[in-house]
């Protein structure tokens, strides 16, 4: 049976909320995931990355003439990374 109480997780049952609300995404774990995604040193069964929804600042309309990324998570939540060359 579908639990129809919140449309922002997608309307996901009770069994994949329970899942989804297991593991709790955290700015660290986005700090280290992409952190071990660009070293290399990725895990696909530590981190999953699926669902997640990445545009540029440009592609998502950011108010900046930095460079960076949204990453939007299934759940909702938003990150932003901003590119500035320091040297």
């Amino acid at each position: 049976m579908k639990d129809f109480s919140t449309w922002q997780h997608g309307w996901k049952t009770e069994k994949e909320e329970k899942k989804m609300n297991e593991y709790e995404f955290t700015d660290e774990t986005m700090q280290n995931g992409l952190k071990a995604l660009i070293t290399g040193d990725y895990d696909p069964e530590e981190i999953n990355w699926e669902n997640m929804r990445v545009k540029t600042f440009e592609e998502e309309g950011v108010m900046t003439y930095d460079k960076g990324l949204v990453i939007t998570l299934p759940d909702g939540s938003e990150y932003q990374i901003t590119i500035i060359r320091s040297r």
